[in-house]
């Protein structure tokens, strides 16, 4: 069952030498996104960036199935290694909200339980 989800990617400077490159790949992600949002797969992405320039991150909300299709998908692969090239620090993150959070919460109020700590 899908569950509703969110993938935080964020990211530090640009390698020194590969800023415009970082800017690009960027912008090639939030149009690969922005496409996928139009097709009703996800939402459109969320950036974010630091006053100082130091690093961002970008939220993408939908469906954990059309998400894992998504970041599976050839063309983001093909993205995440290429900003990997020209970005420090590149990270991805899955989060779950929604119904999710008590079904997580209760997982691990149980294990608290059974481990003694709760």
């Amino acid at each position: 069952m899908a569950k509703d989800a969110a993938i935080v990617t964020s990211w530090g400077p640009p390698v020194v030498g590969r800023e415009a490159k970082s800017l690009e790949v960027f912008m090639e992600f939030m149009t690969f996104i922005g496409k996928q949002a139009a097709e009703g797969r996800c939402s459109e992405a969320e950036p974010f960036l630091a006053s100082d320039g130091s690093g961002g991150f970008a939220i993408v909300r939908g469906k954990s199935d059309a998400l894992g299709e998504l970041w599976e998908s050839d063309e983001n692969v093909r993205l995440i290694t290429k900003a990997q090239l020209f970005v420090s620090d590149l990270k991805i993150h899955w989060y779950y909200t929604g119904e999710e959070i008590m079904n997580l919460t209760s997982v691990f109020a149980q294990v608290l339980g059974e481990a003694g700590l709760g």
